[in-house]
């Protein structure tokens, strides 16, 4: 049996390819075989689908390993789904998202007990536009945000990255007037952001979806009527307490088609990741896939956590 291990050069100033590093050696000495991949730029169908069918030509691959952030894993997502093959997330990013919904860490110790143990749970992927996604996706501040820092990008993010990005939206955001269609369903809904999720968690613990769950089906649309970039201050203390579904003016919808229209266009993220035209999108299309991912189950000990 072999474990791929997937690591993201660009992740944490470094730190992803030294913690791919550890966990090989961790795992080599509790017997596994592991190969090591690095990511690429482009389309995963194109690359870590030849890889994976390339080493499973040789030895069955027992899970595939993520060291990277929310963006590697939503690359690998999709592939280790079509591959059969279960995911783990170590987390070697700013945020980690999937890592902490799902109780994962870094350990080669913890992941070679769950291995050893082999529970897995199977949850949901989603797409927007064609893009696979595994957490959540949004139109709104936060992508403007993410896009900003993915254009002036030098290296490796990390949480002080967001700072400048963050002040730039406090000041000149204006929200787009947004519409969505959740199973065919057409409501309006005034100017504002929207977060379709997949998981619960969010990044700096605001969760503005904090009911959804991640093998249901159905992904949780969420609208709230931000009224400019000054405004988010405000929706930050809100949502951090979970005081949000309480305003006037927030929708909460759950679906498996979700449509949403923006005008003017909006930038949108995936994931954390900036996805499409930083000019925005008029239109974005999501939905549940007809892929579902295993994750594997992590064995609770409370000893051998470890971020990064």
């Amino acid at each position: 049996m072999t474990i791929a291990l997937l690591y993201n050069p660009m992740s944490g100033t470094g730190r992803a390819q030294r913690v791919a590093l550890r966990i090989k050696a961790e795992l080599e000495s509790s017997g596994w075989g592991v190969q090591m991949v690095a990511t690429q730029a482009g389309d995963p169908s194109r690359w870590l689908r030849a890889e994976l069918e390339s080493m499973a030509a040789v030895n069955a691959i027992e899970a595939l390993v993520v060291a990277g952030g929310d963006g590697a894993v939503r690359l690998a997502a999709a592939e280790s789904a079509r591959a059969g093959i279960p995911l783990w997330h170590a987390p070697c990013g700013t945020e980690n998202l999937f890592a902490r919904a799902m109780g994962m860490s870094s350990s080669g110790v913890a992941i070679a007990r769950a291995l050893r143990a082999g529970q897995s749970r199977t949850i949901d992927i989603a797409t927007a536009n064609g893009e696979s996604f595994v957490i959540m996706a949004s139109i709104g501040p936060d992508a403007e945000v993410v896009h900003s820092l993915s254009a002036g990008r030098r290296g490796a993010i990390t949480h002080l990255s967001y700072i400048a990005p963050i002040l730039r939206a406090i000041g000149s955001w204006r929200p787009s007037h947004v519409r969505w269609s959740i199973d065919g369903e057409v409501e309006e809904l005034g100017r504002g952001m929207v977060v379709v999720a997949n998981l619960r968690d969010y990044g700096m613990r605001l969760n503005p979806a904090a009911n959804a769950i991640a093998d249901d089906g159905l992904l949780d649309a969420v609208f709230l009527p931000v009224a400019s970039g000054l405004a988010l201050l405000w929706w930050a203390v809100l949502l951090r307490f979970g005081l949000h579904l309480r305003q006037a003016g927030v929708r909460v919808r759950r679906g498996r088609a979700v449509e949403l229209w923006a005008d003017p266009p909006a930038p949108m993220q995936l994931d954390g990741d900036a996805v499409g035209d930083r000019a925005g999108v008029a239109r974005a299309v999501l939905s549940i896939a007809s892929l579902r991912l295993r994750v594997l189950t992590p064995v609770a000990t409370g000893s051998d956590a470890r971020i990064g």
